[in-house]
């Protein structure tokens, strides 16, 4: 695929030749446009008054036209052809990884983890009535008195708030500068004094280190170590410059093994399943590689591939790429095979030679591809039937093999548009014309422009334009072979593999909470605003309270509100709550008098 940018007027796209239907088109054109100069002076053309051969430009115009709406139906499928190969790539890596990290989610149930997963909200059903907020930040720390304030409040978030990590220094420096200077947090210090938001410490390795308590080496987690964490401020999760991500081994132990494996035979089905429709052609190396976590994107460009890459692939020379380009060379059996083991496919953990073995027994692409999807639906199946999804119940599990199932038809979509081409006798129609117009342009210009220049140039132009969108549809009608202009399936894997290391990541950092904690706080909280309805006078009387907790003049606790100051006011607190206990004493008296004339005749009757 070649990637560009929209410069201004498109000026920045004309310099590009590898690729180019444009420049592949000015052969011919320039063909053309040499015929029209040798009919202008060789053939003597009829006399002033006499008949010309063509008295109007209708006769060729009809040809032109019917030539023109042949090439352009054949472009419009080429694109049609293009857009459905992607949506299908798309779709099919979009239900595999549906299916796979719904299994990793199922697995992080299973019972080998009750020691470490998050509280549940069903367990502490009355947390909700003390008015509690799960909110990640204060509206407080983000308020700013000053123009001065509010932008270095906004340079912070810039940097320490971004979704991607800022790999420039200068700026991680300057944020990290103006956070320690400003009197403004963006991170909260988690801990009960904020006793309105339910919130604890944030578990930076997902709770991994917590799975085994008895580690003779203390405390291991897998992507994070916890012994590096000193700062409440959480300093070490915003320096998260570490390539690997959540396959990086810094805490002292591997992921989960289920998941590792899990990733593997999903990365090993799409790698397989890329191997196959790129390539047609039996007998030839079609290789797969390891997947290196956190190496850099593969390029999608290949004229942007490594030296030694494109050295391999035949392109070193910039001048012999484009004229092989030209000249339809790079599309050659050899050229392909050498381009597809320039790019292996990446796979999660590298692949088995006994892997390999079965992969090259498997005769076909579909019975290659229906192997690797055998390895991961059997993998899940079983784990299943062992407990290892937890109690997850069949009709759940069902639905990831709907979503495998799924991915196979998306795949055998794609594998539809690569081994069915564009039907041959469009096709050859299409070419025959198209080489009819070259010596028919300069024959329909010499009769009406006496111009020499001017005459060739139309030539040039007009043929150019017609081979050009021709040559377009060619490069479209097969999206996965047609180097440069293929769809980039080794940076689509590279994307695909990193989405599958995510499942190493544990649980949310966040859901982990002292439940017991804060509904004892809570209870204690309901008590004393219970004792003060019930007029015992306290030195701080708690009501419970709507009032907005940003707003510090009215609240400083949740259920904690400012007492009146004047007697009055006091009196007429105490008064209205003595009528509610008499209204409640009422109701109360009426309910035992009712419960006891029910209760009575059974007595006696024993």
């Amino acid at each position: 695929m070649i990637e560009y940018t929209k410069g201004a007027y498109g000026l920045n796209l004309l310099f590009r030749v590898h690729g180019s239907a444009v420049y592949k088109a000015t052969i011919p054109g320039i063909i053309s446009a040499l015929l029209y100069v040798l009919l202008f002076y060789l053939w003597d053309p009829p006399k002033e008054g006499d008949d010309r051969a063509l008295n109007h430009p209708y006769a060729i115009g009809v040809l032109v036209t019917s030539i023109t709406f042949l090439i352009v139906f054949r472009a419009n499928n080429g694109y049609q052809r293009y857009w459905e190969a992607c949506g299908a790539v798309h779709h099919m890596m979009s239900k595999w990884l549906d299916a796979v990290v719904h299994t990793g989610v199922y697995h992080l149930q299973c019972s080998h983890y009750e020691s470490i997963k998050p509280p549940s909200y069903f367990d502490y059903p009355n947390l909700n009535r003390y008015s509690l907020k799960r909110d990640r930040e204060c509206v407080e720390d983000l308020d700013a008195t000053t123009v001065e304030a509010a932008n270095d409040l906004r340079t912070i978030r810039r940097v320490e708030k971004s979704v991607d990590y800022v790999a420039s220094e200068r700026k991680r420096t300057k944020a990290k500068r103006i956070r320690e200077e400003s009197t403004h947090s963006i991170h909260r210090c988690h801990s009960m004094k904020h006793s309105h938001f339910l919130e604890g410490a944030a578990r930076l390795d997902g709770n991994w280190g917590a799975l085994f308590p008895d580690d003779p080496y203390g405390a291991r987690a897998t992507f994070y170590n916890p012994e590096d964490f000193e700062d409440e401020d959480m300093v070490p999760l915003l320096e998260n410059d570490i390539p690997e991500g959540f396959a990086c081994t810094k805490g002292g132990r591997t992921p989960a093994l289920f998941l590792q494996e899990l990733a593997h035979l999903a990365s090993l089905l799409v790698a397989v399943s890329f191997c196959t429709l790129r390539n047609d052609m039996e007998g030839i190396e079609n290789p797969l590689d390891m997947y290196r976590v956190g190496e850099p994107w593969p390029d999608a460009d290949p004229d942007k591939l490594p030296y030694e890459v494109k050295k391999y692939m035949g392109h070193s020379s910039s001048l012999m790429k484009n004229i092989k380009y030209w000249f339809g060379c790079s599309r050659t059996p050899t050229a392909r095979a050498r381009q597809y083991a320039s790019r292996p496919m990446p796979v999660i953990g590298g692949v088995s030679d006994a892997e390999i073995a079965f992969l090259q027994k498997a005769r076909g692409p579909s019975a290659k591809v229906t192997l690797c999807w055998n390895w991961l639906s059997e993998f899940i199946i079983r784990e299943h039937l062992a407990g290892t999804l937890g109690k997850v119940g069949p009709p759940i599990i069902s639905r990831i093999i709907q979503f495998l199932s799924d991915g196979m038809i998306y795949y055998n979509h794609a594998r539809k548009i690569m081994f069915i081409p564009f039907p041959f006798p469009h096709a050859q129609l299409s070419a025959f014309f198209v080489l009819f117009m070259v010596p028919v342009i300069p024959l329909l210009m010499g009769q009406y422009i006496n111009v020499p220049w001017l005459g060739a140039c139309l030539t040039f132009l007009t043929v150019t334009c017609i081979i050009g969108l021709h040559e377009v549809a060619r490069e479209l009608e097969n999206p996965f072979r047609n180097v440069p202009n293929d769809v980039p399936l080794v940076t689509l894997l590279a994307m695909f593999n990193e989405s599958l290391i995510t499942m190493y990541s544990g649980y949310h950092p966040d859901h982990f909470w002292d439940g017991p904690a804060y509904e004892q706080r809570g209870q204690q909280k309901w008590d004393k605003a219970k004792a003060a309805k019930e007029g015992i006078q306290s030195t701080s009387p708690p009501v419970e309270s709507h009032v907005d907790c940003s707003n510090k003049s009215q609240v400083s606790l949740v259920g904690e509100v400012d007492i009146p100051q004047s007697a009055e006011a006091s009196k007429a607190m105490v008064d209205g709550v003595a009528l509610e206990l008499q209204e409640m004493i009422k109701k109360q008296a009426a309910e035992i008098e009712r419960l006891r004339k029910l209760v009575e005749p059974n007595g006696a009757s024993r």
